[in-house]
């Protein structure tokens, strides 16, 4: 079958994309309802699959990486960015405000933070340039061997005021 490209075809299509009904406009250019759905769907599956856990708030956002356990922990990375060059602390047993919750409603303290070359069990400080991706990972121990899903992840900032990024639904792969 051939199809022809015109500004009609072309817009019939920009209809269609735009759930518009353009019954007329199929026939015109050839194209059959149940290919484009095709093609939507198929798009629109791939685009949910493909959407990463990310969180942001005034002067940080952040992409979830992934959790893994290893052994008794879990381990979770985060690739976080400033808005702005600044210097900022991040909270991992400094009062426990970095926590893991599971979806039975169990806490999970930070035990440790690692950004670079850097670990601590308290904070770590460090320049966050603006826009420039930089990896934390956090381990939090003693998580049951049940536990294979999580429902928030909670990272605490300290600058300026308390800043934290909060990502929800997380699964441990299997």
């Amino acid at each position: 079958m051939v199809y022809r490209t015109s500004a009609f075809g072309l817009l019939a299509l920009a209809l269609l994309v735009s759930g518009v009904s353009v019954s007329a406009s199929q026939r015109m250019t050839g194209v059959r309802e149940s290919q484009f759905n095709e093609g939507i769907n198929g798009r629109r599956d791939t685009q949910l699959l493909a959407q990463a856990n990310v969180n942001e708030d005034q002067w940080f956002e952040g992409t979830l990486q992934g959790c893994k356990r290893t052994g008794p922990s879990v381990q979770c990375a985060v690739a976080v960015r400033g808005k702005a060059d600044h210097y900022a602390s991040v909270r991992c047993q400094a009062e426990n405000l970095t926590r893991l919750f599971d979806t039975s409603g169990n806490v999970y303290p930070c035990a440790k933070i690692k950004i670079g070359n850097q670990e601590a069990q308290s904070d770590l400080r460090l320049k966050f340039p603006q826009g420039t991706p930089v990896k934390v990972t956090l381990t939090f121990n003693n998580v049951s061997s049940q536990v294979n899903e999580f429902d928030t992840l909670e990272i605490s900032f300290e600058y300026y005021r308390d800043s934290f990024l909060k990502f929800k639904n997380i699964k441990l792969p299997r």
